[in-house]
């Protein structure tokens, strides 16, 4: 059994080598929510004629999710699984493709990486036998406020912009407000900050900069706005967002989204200018990786690919590259709730 993530739950359980993946349960902080996991479970094991006391349970491996908990008080045997690692593998569980190695992009809100911090500009090369090795990641920026960074973009935005002088950030500072100049001040004195590599907080810092400077009132509401934003734009040139072998450095980008913004670039082209952006620098690493450990395969996975017009421009720097071929999910969302076909295909291979 593996009992997904704590956002967007679903879980999936695995019988005589079969998954079977639950309806979309919801956002296990809801008691509602947890109680329909609670009951899914029941019930997938009654139907199946499992007994609950024989399950082998994957989880996240973040220590304080609900469904973290619930395995460790429910299994005798668990596996806990990365949580970018298993948005991988659940675009090779579709597949059944259990030895491709493969080049494995994860890009989304949050994740509890191995060393503690807060991921989500993942970069893996491995396979589902032999495991998944991260090579890169988006370079780590700081969160002021953790998760109250994902609620408002403009604390988001002070995180990644905390290394730039405050010449560069005028006027853009009196744009965001008081809340963005308090959580610059956190950043930059390592206050209540936390280390970063999420990609889907750099979405929402652009979106800051570009002007979405409210609280978000859905998850990736900024992010989706940002896309709107770009698609009234036609194609422009990225801007520079380099791949150095160990990290998508976003400083040069960011000093260019805020140098068009000061000198009134249209905002629809400087959106689509940064979407291109983030679609050339997997194109690099793509390319840059499958020399390097010999794979043509490209895995995309995780929240942020839930971004048409990113896939849409990846597809564009991609296609011409003679033998790369690119994976994503189709069987299973994306986003979190397909984590948990990924947890049951890693778990599966720890124990063979």
């Amino acid at each position: 059994l593996a009992v997904g993530a704590d956002l967007k739950n679903s879980i999936t359980l695995v019988v005589r080598g079969q998954a079977i993946v639950s309806q979309h349960i919801g956002d296990l902080d809801h008691f509602a929510a947890r109680r329909a996991f609670a009951e899914t479970i029941r019930d997938l094991c009654a139907l199946y004629e499992v007994d609950e006391r024989d399950l082998v349970i994957a989880h996240d491996a973040h220590p304080q999710y609900f469904s973290t908990e619930y395995a460790v008080g429910r299994a005798i045997t668990r596996i806990a699984v990365q949580h970018h690692r298993a948005h991988v593998a659940s675009v090779l569980a579709e597949r059944e493709a259990w030895e491709t190695r493969v080049i494995g992009f994860a890009f989304d809100g949050t994740g509890y990486g191995d060393d503690g911090a807060i991921w989500g500009g993942e970069i893996f090369v491995g396979s589902l036998r032999e495991g998944f090795k991260r090579v890169a990641h988006l370079r780590a920026a700081s969160l002021p406020g953790g998760d109250a960074a994902a609620r408002w973009p403009s604390q988001a935005a002070a995180g990644f912009l905390a290394p730039f002088d405050d010449a560069m950030l005028s006027p853009l500072s009196d744009q965001l407000g008081r809340r963005f100049a308090l959580a610059l001040s956190l950043a930059r004195k390592n206050v209540r900050s936390f280390p970063t590599t999420s990609m889907g907080r750099l979405f929402d810092a652009v979106a800051a900069v570009l002007g979405f400077t409210r609280e978000t009132s859905f998850e990736a509401q900024a992010a989706m706005w940002l896309e709107y934003i770009a698609r009234q734009s036609p194609s422009v040139p990225p801007y520079s967002f380099p791949f150095t072998g160990e990290e998508l450095d976003h400083r040069p980008l960011l000093s260019n989204v805020i140098a068009d913004w000061r000198r009134g670039r249209p905002v629809p082209e400087i959106a689509r200018a940064f979407h291109a952006s983030v679609a050339h620098a997997v194109a690099e690493a793509s390319l840059a990786l499958s020399a390097e450990f010999g794979t043509k395969t490209i895995v995309l996975s995780g929240g942020v690919f839930q971004n048409s017009l990113l896939l849409e421009e990846i597809a564009v720097r991609l296609d011409p590259c003679a033998g790369l071929k690119v994976w994503c999910n189709r069987e299973v969302a994306p986003n979190d709730g397909g984590t948990s076909l990924g947890q049951a295909a890693i778990a599966a291979f720890s124990i063979i």
